[in-house]
């Protein structure tokens, strides 16, 4: 691993010029960007730790819903009494993830910034469309474990299994750069490889994720987190399907967002409008399962990812409905 040095700022503000001025990586747990240092994807002179900063901690409930500190843990907002009851699919997919050594260190706000797991991106030998360069040897390669859909510029798939539940319940994104501030929908910041390659998530240089806003009004006890993986063991989600039903009460208010299928999370209106045309019974999930699949490129590997998921809305459904799979 090439040495690099350590800047600690002690405000965003302070972090964010350091950011600009040098194009030196931000670092939080750490999980994804050592490795890739490691694994000389990337080089820097200078990385900038954010864990000194304070303010970015910790979860916060007040009536319009609850903050979480983008430097909390993932560990600490999946057992936080306020996220597992009135967010539960937040904190069941964390569940999910990772080791439990991993989500002590990991934090919500870089699960949600880090790189694609591509072994394409991840090899120093490799230019790609991703990394300054042209094309996707996925799209050729060994693509097993890549995007099914929005797949033609690049075909790595989003690796936060997070981000669909966030996209799911309407989240805010809160980024800071220098003293700006604003506001992103979960659904606008994650982006697509045909919006700009060279980025997975709406940041410019220097601006850095501080918080996640849930909101109250779309709080629902009718939820479903399904994934599949290839072990059970360690190990990211081949595809996944989170479902809200009636958010906040609200007859008809459906969310349906697949992960680890796209670059990006996927929200499903189509999908969301046959949840509105019925009871959730047997006749229901047919509807889905034969809709699930449109507008699918499956690569010379991945095919097999169509009928996962139509496997995993089946369960979602059974899920909310409260029928046991079998």
């Amino acid at each position: 691993m090439k040495p690099f040095k350590v800047a600690i700022p002690k405000s965003v503000e302070q972090a964010s010029r350091f950011q600009k001025s040098d194009d030196s990586p931000f670092i939080a747990g750490g999980t994804d960007l050592l490795a890739r240092i490691k694994e000389y994807v990337v080089q820097p002179e200078t990385i900038v730790d954010l864990k000194r900063i304070e303010g970015m901690t910790g979860i916060t409930s007040t009536d319009d819903g609850i903050r979480i500190g983008a430097l909390t843990t993932m560990n600490e907002v999946a057992t936080d009494g306020s996220v597992t009851d009135d967010y539960p699919a937040l904190s069941e997919t964390i569940m999910n993830a990772a080791t439990p050594q991993i989500r002590n260190m990991a934090t919500i706000g870089g699960n949600i910034c880090q790189k694609p797991r591509c072994w394409y991106l991840r090899h120093e030998g490799y230019s790609c469309a991703k990394n300054g360069g042209s094309g996707c040897w996925a799209r050729e390669g060994e693509n097993e474990f890549h995007a099914i859909f929005d797949n033609q510029v690049c075909a790595v798939t989003s690796p936060s299994n997070v981000a669909p539940v966030l996209v799911a319940y309407s989240a805010l994104i809160e980024i800071q750069g220098g003293e700006e501030k604003r506001e992103i929908p979960a659904e606008d910041f994650f982006i697509t490889p045909d919006q700009d390659p060279g980025r997975e998530v709406l940041l410019e240089p220097g601006e850095v994720v501080i918080s996640i806003h849930l909101p109250a009004k779309n709080r629902t006890k009718k939820w479903s987190y399904t994934e599949a993986r290839e072990k059970q063991s360690f190990d990211w989600a081949q595809a996944s399907v989170t479902m809200l039903y009636d958010r906040g009460g609200r007859k008809g208010d459906h969310r349906v967002v697949l992960g680890a299928v796209s670059p990006a999370p996927l929200r499903r209106d189509d999908l969301e409008k046959i949840l509105k045309s019925g009871s959730l019974d047997d006749a229901m999930i047919k509807k889905l399962q034969m809709k699930i699949g449109d507008g699918s490129h499956p690569l010379s590997q991945n095919g097999y990812k169509v009928p996962m998921l139509r496997g995993l809305i089946a369960q979602g459904v059974r899920n909310i409905s409260g029928r046991k799979e079998g």
